[in-house]
């Protein structure tokens, strides 16, 4: 640092020296040049001052707004994730519903077979049983009115019984007393039991050909057959009726389920939909987090290194300064001034061709000086070691003898 500062005096000792005018001394010169590097040292660093000032500004807004954007995306992260949970809830609760429908529905249909089937069973057995009981009535009719007419040795009567002892309805003792009936033609009142002709004796047992008895039994019979058939066929419309009830209420049931089902499928589709468009905002809300975590982190790091950087050349201007100040400071002493106006008429009155070879070794050194720096900035960029010994022996002071004369001024 010291070193620049003399070479800068140098520099400008020379061109003051050369523009020197009859009222200006050398030393008042050479302060009045370290003052113009001071001011525009001071100038410098109050610029650079400025400059850093916007940029802290910016980091400070660029950190506050990324900071404001990833607590706002942890916010809607949150946000769509206990919706997301809540929506997940609603779609196994109506998935849970929807599936419960469907088994109802398909155990509706099973009860409804299994209940026709039955149901057309006993249809079939009902029909076969009312054939039954009518064929019974109609054949007991017929054989009574043949033994009403008195025509009991005749072939159609006996046809008649034997058509009714043929039917599977008829009790097989009164089969058996219609069969003795038919063979013995008058059979004996003892030979048919009270209980299974009319369960009591006939009263009137005086006609011609003594049929009182068995006319009455088949009048019994045909009665018990004709109450039997008309219970039937109450029971079977009671049957049919609370068939067609239960195939309603299970109808009635399956459609209900399978309209439920349709609208439950739609809410579910619909809230599946919503929670594929939540789960995509979440995930591009979190990468655009995860972006903004990094810009953050990368512009605090960048903030930070310019900041050390810009002290740390607000250090080195501050020395700059001060260094400029002392040599101020020293050329204003008494003790430089006497030798100044000791020595250096003595320099001035050297020969023309001194003063050019110290204005040509001047521009030399700035040349040098400058090529110095540039191998420098381009071994720091490449670190070599090469270009640094390079630089640093360019960087040699070829005015060293001058810079000691102006030490010891």
């Amino acid at each position: 640092m010291r070193s620049g500062v003399v070479v800068a005096l140098f520099g400008g000792v020379v061109r003051g020296v050369a523009g020197m005018g009859a009222d200006v001394t050398p030393i008042q010169k050479v302060i009045q040049l370290l003052e113009e590097m001071k001011a525009k040292g001071i100038e410098e660093k109050q610029a650079e001052e400025v400059r850093f000032s916007a940029f802290d500004q910016w980091c400070q807004d660029q950190t506050s707004q990324k900071q404001k954007e990833i607590e706002e995306g942890t916010a809607r992260i949150e946000q769509l994730s206990a919706k997301i949970e809540k929506a997940t809830a609603h779609i196994n609760k109506l998935t849970d519903r929807i599936q419960e429908l469907d088994e109802d529905v398909g155990r509706w249909a099973r009860d409804t077979k299994s209940a026709a089937d039955v149901r057309k069973k006993e249809t079939m057995d009902y029909e076969a049983t009312s054939v039954d009981y009518g064929e019974s009535i109609d054949a007991i009719d017929g054989a009574i009115r043949v033994l009403k007419k008195k025509a009991i040795k005749t072939p159609q009567a006996e046809e008649a019984l034997l058509q009714v002892h043929r039917l599977r309805m008829v009790p097989v003792a009164s089969k058996k007393v219609l069969m003795s009936f038919i063979q013995q033609g008058q059979p004996a009142v003892e030979e048919m039991p009270d209980e299974h002709l009319s369960y009591q004796a006939p009263e009137a047992y005086g006609y011609e050909f003594q049929s009182g008895g068995v006319v009455q039994m088949l009048d019994q019979l045909k009665d018990e057959f004709a109450k039997k058939k008309s219970d039937m066929d109450a029971e079977e419309m009671k049957a049919l009726h609370a068939f067609e009830e239960l195939a309603q209420q299970l109808a009635d049931n399956t459609e209900h389920a399978k309209h439920e089902i349709e609208k439950k499928s739609e809410t579910r589709a619909r809230a599946q939909s919503e929670r594929a468009e939540m789960e995509g905002e979440k995930q591009q809300t979190e990468a655009d987090r995860a972006e903004d975590e990094k810009y953050l982190e990368e512009t605090k790091g960048l903030c930070s290194q310019k900041s050390q950087d810009f002290e740390a050349r607000q250090k080195l201007r501050e020395e700059e300064i001060a260094a400029v100040q002392k040599a101020i400071d020293i050329m204003s002493s008494d003790t430089v001034k006497g030798s100044g106006e000791k020595h250096l008429p003595s320099l001035l009155a050297s020969s023309a061709t001194s003063l050019a070879s110290l204005r040509s070794a001047s521009r030399e050194a700035s040349s040098q000086a400058r090529a110095a720096a540039f191998l420098a900035e381009r071994a720091r960029m490449w670190n070599s070691r090469v270009l640094t010994q390079a630089s640093q022996r360019m960087a040699a002071d070829p005015f060293g003898k001058v810079k000691k004369m102006i030490k010891d001024l």
